[in-house]
């Protein structure tokens, strides 16, 4: 096949992106328009769903022309019986959402839907998704392209009326990651006939949801990549961050179909709207941002009018009050984990940009021990956290590119750990700087986000937990 004449080219530009920072960004941009020029198309084929015991699977089969044919597999558990109709179309959708991790490896100019329908207005959603998911994935590349050159997505008819679902739906589905924001969404939402869900989900998950004891059950639907992908990743292929929240988006609709969920309950908290990177639009956060959570419960509307409502629960808060209230949720401090680099091996690695948050904005709650304990070390003894405290603070201007919160919690955190008498290398080397932090601890835990979809029941919960 061609890909493997092209593959060396690829390869060297790899090799010769080691050598400088600046270099390595000039080749990545010439390796995205050369790409790009070779593979055109990339084309969304069909996709199939079956009865398996216990669930459904859904296979979905996508193609680079001349580079790779892919297959991506879900599987969800769920009765016999449901309506084929509503359910295909939500697995569509899903599919659509799954195009972006393949489709990045060879960024095609042309995205061809060849088993649906997408309306013009559907259509520039996806674009938009496209264009602000991959805002890093576009940086780190050193790849400049707006939202209507980045790619163009082209399908035969013009869209499809929403399908009725009258079907009544209650309790809440609460994606659950493992890390502290789900653990403070599921104990406020007790009683509230709750599911948890995780896709695939790993050791920390399961151990998270027994602490917790779910009332109706647990939800785990399964995916599986192909294996290619990593294979042209290995070979020098563009690869880099995708919006996952997004897909996690769309496969909780089908599970809350599946499972009976009226509330999709995000925890997502206000601070994910800050940009990483100041001034312009690229945020690693951005599925879980306020804009897209609207844009989402939109788009949902255009595909069911099912009664089944998608929003975050702590958009309200920022990651500082959810720190406090976090906090007191002690028995999950034992069992919780918030670092990707140590996931799946279910530790903290303690050498990662968001080790060294979660440590940083606790440190105002808990004392010493009781962090040390948690981690395993003292992260702001660790001179070699420093690039990573300075990205935190905003004292260097980029955020690290990780789901943390904003440069004025942090600061603030820090703030509220010098004021009662904590020092340590880090804040002592950053000691003026952490003075000035603007903004005082008991004034942030006093905020609240007007921007918010927050049914009105929830939002008095919410109150009351925050003392409001």
């Amino acid at each position: 096949m061609f890909w493997m004449d092209f593959a060396p080219h690829i390869m060297e530009t790899v090799t010769g992106a080691g050598i400088r920072g600046g270099r390595r960004i000039v080749l990545a941009k010439y390796k995205f328009e050369e790409l790009r020029e070779t593979y055109g198309t990339f084309e969304y084929r069909d996709f199939t769903v079956r009865r398996i015991e216990g669930g459904y699977r859904a296979a979905f089969h996508f193609a680079v022309p001349g580079l790779r044919e892919f297959e991506s597999v879900w599987e969800f558990p769920g009765e016999e019986g449901m309506d084929g109709e509503i359910l295909q179309k939500l697995l569509f959708h899903l599919g659509m959402a799954e195009t972006i991790s393949y489709w990045k490896c060879a960024c095609p100019k042309r995205l061809e839907v060849k088993c649906g329908s997408l309306s013009k207005e559907q259509r520039a959603w996806w674009r938009k998704l496209y264009h602000n998911g991959l805002g890093e994935f576009m940086y780190r590349n050193g790849i400049t392209a707006s939202e209507e050159e980045l790619v163009e997505i082209v399908c035969e008819g013009d869209g499809e009326p929403a399908l009725r679902d009258a079907r009544a739906y209650e309790g809440c589905l609460v994606p659950v990651g493992g890390g502290k924001d789900s653990v403070v969404s599921l104990e406020l939402l007790k009683g509230e006939g709750v599911t948890t869900y995780c896709v695939n989900g790993n050791g920390t998950t399961e151990r998270v949801i027994q602490a917790y004891g779910s009332q109706k059950g647990d939800y785990v639907a399964r995916r599986r990549l192909d294996p290619q992908l990593l294979e042209l990743n290995g070979l020098g292929y563009l690869n880099g961050h995708i919006p996952f929240s997004a897909v996690v988006a769309f496969s909780s609709v089908v599970a809350a179909y599946l499972c009976g969920a009226r509330h999709i309950t995000l925890s997502n908290e206000t601070s994910a709207n800050e940009t990483t990177v100041p001034g312009s639009f690229v945020n690693h956060q951005y599925s879980k941002s306020f804009e897209f959570e609207q844009d989402f419960a939109w788009y949902l509307k255009t595909v069911t009018d099912s009664d089944i409502h998608y929003f975050s629960l702590l958009r309200p808060l920022t990651e500082i009050q959810i720190a406090w209230l976090f906090s007191k949720c002690k028995k999950y401090h034992p069992v919780f984990r918030s670092c990707n680099a140590g996931s799946k091996q279910g530790i903290w690695c303690c050498n990662c940009p968001k080790c060294l948050f979660v440590y940083i904005i606790l440190t105002p709650f808990l004392e010493r021990e009781e962090l040390n304990g948690i981690f395993g070390e003292d992260l702001l003894e660790k001179e070699s956290l420093e690039t990573y405290f300075r990205e935190l603070t905003g004292i260097d201007e980029n955020k690290p590119f990780e789901c943390v919160g904003t440069r004025r919690e942090a600061l603030v955190a820090l703030k509220a750990f010098v004021q009662k008498g904590g020092r340590s290398l880090l804040t002592d080397r950053y000691r003026d700087a952490i003075a000035s932090a603007p903004g005082e601890l008991e004034d942030l835990l006093g905020e609240w986000a007007s921007e918010n979809s927050v049914p009105e029941e929830y939002e008095s919960l919410l109150r009351r937990w925050m003392g409001q």
